[in-house]
């Protein structure tokens, strides 16, 4: 004991940074950079990793392939569309619900935390009950878009409506993280800004323009960077609602990585093509982290982009202006280059009379009502919202105490005669002394063991990197900040080939330990981004008057810099846990029996007899409820700690 304390008193700033950066970089190097070399390799090899034959070396003819296979770019294009779309609606419609949210009313903790619920369901349970929603035969959104005065669609059978279907599910299940992060900075905009701008009869436009976006764009930048990178990374959603059909309508390039590492064993060109994705979304980090660090004013930016441009072209005008624009050209080029869909769906939404009348008349109101008329109208949006997002879940809850009959009743019964069947189908199977446990409950168990541990472990490791990166001089920090960013842009499939190799070789497939260190590995990057912001909102003071007072740096960190930032930890953790609870891909890829996590377990619910219905939305209902309940219990510290550190003062 006198051995450690003589360490802990012993051990200078230089000490304390390596200590606690050193276990984070050690395990993303351990993790990424030896499979990404791996792969690199293999990228120039015909190799086959189901085979036994050791890879033989052909030089760029995978990337050659790749590149000049038009087959090939119909897939980037039709990903560029689902990216693109997926964010820009998920931004417009969770930033407006957001301002929506952002005023007094009664219950407000309790809307936000319920409408934060579609973002805490696995991708892939989503994916398989908005193929019950939107069955043709008995699913409730052809009953609803009926009643509105629309023909039944076949939502999933026609290539543009699937590829609209995509979008839709992504964006209702993903526009309440933007709403989260929108609400967190409206919430931080000092209001004696307002007060200042009325003062001088400023309009709520102008306040709006020239107070509001401003403070929070950076924060606002921050999500539609992960969201952008996220949705590029698409696998599981589209894998279990469409399968990229038809045809290839919705075939994105995660989905066709998957189909040539998995299904043609194709290694050498999968990893050829994982590359080439891996470059573009490196690429679109570094047009993020520009516009951030322009947009924050910085003159030492958090993190240095990979490609520097010179000063010389940096400082034309023509370039500037283009660097500014750039997303508007972007969405620009791609709306052309798909007009007649966007038009269409524009002209589709607008074909019935109500829903035409309904938007007429709420514009109107809008502008010409006073503040009474767009108070009324505030609640009445966010009653709309909390339809939405919430009567699918309503859906998924009243499934899942149907019986067979009732669930596949035409028109569908939004109130019918409850029953426990569909859970005892779930949770047990046999008869009499044999009955018994179904693999679904050890499936849960798995889940709630590694989604707990390496949240546990990604907070900690997070917390003790971002700690020291935000106190400390450390050399070639923004490369090292950029790096641990990189490591959040990896699609899973681009790691997935040698991470499996490396696993089978270490003994780590189908193993608990397995997927908690990949899981502690992709939820390191935003927990370090996220707690680093908040590390640098408690003033060094602090700690500098605690040092004064005898204590060691490892001391004012646990007893004075740590409590400061819990509510921060908290929000963190929260995100962790859904990220690790929810995982698919990795433990679709590397566990069988002994690992299986629920997410997988319950995609193969879906058999040659077809889907069961009742017991995924039983299973859904009740994998949502540990995360669900977690959230509730820390929904004071959620909106505070993605407030706290997101915007510098």
């Amino acid at each position: 004991m006198a051995a450690i304390r003589a360490f802990r008193s012993g051990l200078g700033d230089r000490g304390v940074a390596n200590l606690f950066l050193a276990p984070t970089l050690v395990l993303l190097i351990a993790m990424n950079v030896f499979p990404l070399f791996w792969s690199l390799y293999l990228s120039f090899t015909k190799y086959r990793a189901a085979g036994q034959d050791p890879p033989v070396w052909i030089g760029g003819e995978n990337y050659r392939a790749v590149f000049t296979d038009p087959e090939m770019w119909g897939y980037f294009v039709t990903t560029a569309q689902i990216v693109v779309l997926s964010v820009i609606a998920q931004f417009v419609i969770g930033f407006g619900v957001a301002l929506l949210l952002n005023r007094r009313f009664r219950a407000k903790g309790l809307v936000t935390t319920l409408l934060l619920l579609p973002m805490m369901l696995s991708p892939v349970l989503v994916g398989l009950f908005w193929r019950f929603l939107l069955d043709p035969n008995w699913g409730l959104i052809n009953v609803v878009t009926g009643m509105l005065g629309y023909e039944p669609s076949l939502w999933l059978m026609d290539p543009t409506r699937a590829v609209w279907s995509v979008v839709a599910v992504d964006t209702w299940m993903w526009s309440p993280f933007i709403m989260l992060v929108s609400l967190a900075g409206l919430s931080s905009v000092p209001r004696h800004l307002y007060e200042a701008a009325e003062v001088d009869r400023a309009t709520g436009w102008f306040k709006f323009r020239y107070i509001t976006i401003p403070i929070i764009m950076p924060l606002l930048l921050v999500a539609l960077l992960f969201r952008t990178m996220d949705a590029f990374k698409m696998f599981d959603l589209v894998f279990v609602l469409t399968s990229g059909g038809p045809g290839s309508a919705t075939e994105t390039v995660a989905m066709q990585l998957w189909r040539l590492a998995f299904s043609r064993l194709d290694t050498g060109k999968a990893c050829a093509l994982a590359y080439v994705v891996l470059l573009m979304i490196i690429g679109l980090a570094n047009l993020y982290i520009r516009m951030l660090n322009r947009t924050r004013g910085e003159t030492k930016p958090d993190a240095r982009p990979l490609v520097t441009i010179p000063e010389r072209i940096l400082n034309n005008r023509w370039f500037a202006r283009l660097e500014a624009s750039w997303p508007l050209l972007i969405l620009g080029v791609l709306l052309l280059w798909n007009l007649d869909t966007v038009l269409g769906a524009i002209g589709v939404l607008f074909r019935s009379s109500l829903v035409g009348t309904l938007v007429l008349a709420v514009l109107v109101a809008a502008v010409v009502g006073g503040a009474r008329v767009r108070n009324v109208l505030a609640f009445f949006g966010i009653v709309c919202a909390i339809i939405v997002f919430l009567f699918p879940l309503y859906w998924i809850g009243i499934t899942s105490f149907k019986n067979d009959k009732d669930i596949v009743t035409k028109p569908p019964r939004l109130i019918a005669p409850l029953t426990l069947r569909q859970y005892d189908r779930l949770l047990f199977q046999g008869e009499g002394r044999s009955r018994e446990m179904t693999a679904y409950v050890k499936q849960v168990s798995n889940s709630l063991v590694v989604g707990v541990t390496a949240t546990a472990l990604a907070v900690g490791l997070g917390a003790m990197a971002a700690y020291a990166l935000a106190r400390f001089r450390i050399k070639g920090k923004s490369d090292w900040l950029f790096f641990i960013l990189s490591t959040r842009m990896l699609p899973p499939v681009v790691v997935a080939i040698p991470i499996y190799l490396m696993y089978r070789t270490l003994g780590l497939l189908d193993t608990h330990i397995g997927l908690i260190l990949l899981y502690t590995v992709f939820n390191l990057a935003f927990a370090v981004w996220l707690l680093k912001g908040f590390f640098e909102e408690i003033p060094p003071e602090l700690e500098e008057a605690a040092l004064l007072d005898g204590y060691s740096r490892l001391r004012a960190f646990r007893l004075v810099t740590m409590p400061q930032v819990l509510p921060g930890v908290a929000a963190t953790a929260v995100f962790c846990f859904i990220t690790a609870w929810n995982e698919f891909a990795f433990a679709l890829f590397l566990t069988s029996r002994a690992a299986l996590t629920a997410p997988p377990g319950l995609q193969t619910r879906v058999g040659s007899g077809g889907l069961e219905w009742g017991v995924i939305a039983a299973g859904t209902l009740l994998f949502l409820l540990p995360v669900a309940i977690f959230t509730f219990l820390l929904r004071n510290h959620l909106l505070r700690g993605v407030t706290f550190g997101a915007i510098k003062r």
